[in-house]
């Protein structure tokens, strides 16, 4: 994998920082596949640009604030992989949270074609029906 293909990926989560989606699309596929955690009102798989523009509305109309701010950009293989942390505060209530993510994006050509989502959506579900966020398990 190529420091392009990194810096792809980089581009994304710029675009996403400034919420240009449109910018964002343009550095994805035509087919891009977006999976993200189910229970949330922006989840599921999301199919080619117009897929990611009704994700980031669905998201920004539950979600003030930043959507992800990334840590560590991580070669896999054919991937990339992405530690960070999602941010923000639910528009109805003000509840804040924030979870750690991974993100895997898959690049076809160095063109971002797939990205499976992950987080605990438990505490974003808390803030977003205005309950305190879940215990953490214990530590063991």
């Amino acid at each position: 994998m190529a420091d392009s293909d990194i810096q792809a990926v980089q581009r994304i989560y710029t675009a996403l920082t400034r919420w240009d989606i449109d910018d964002m699309v343009a550095d994805v596929t035509h087919d891009i596949e977006m999976t993200l955690p189910d229970p949330l009102p922006w989840g599921g798989t999301h199919h080619g640009p117009e897929g990611v523009r009704s994700f980031a509305r669905i998201f920004r109309d539950h979600v003030e604030g930043p959507w992800a701010d990334p840590d560590d950009f991580l070669e896999a293989g054919d991937r990339i992989v992405v530690l960070g942390r999602l941010r923000g505060r639910a528009r109805e209530g003000g509840q804040e949270f924030e979870v750690g993510f991974v993100h895997v994006w898959t690049l076809t050509d160095g063109i971002a074609s797939r990205a499976q989502i992950y987080y605990d959506s438990a505490p974003i579900l808390a803030a977003l029906d205005g309950r305190p966020p879940p215990e953490p398990p214990p530590r063991i």
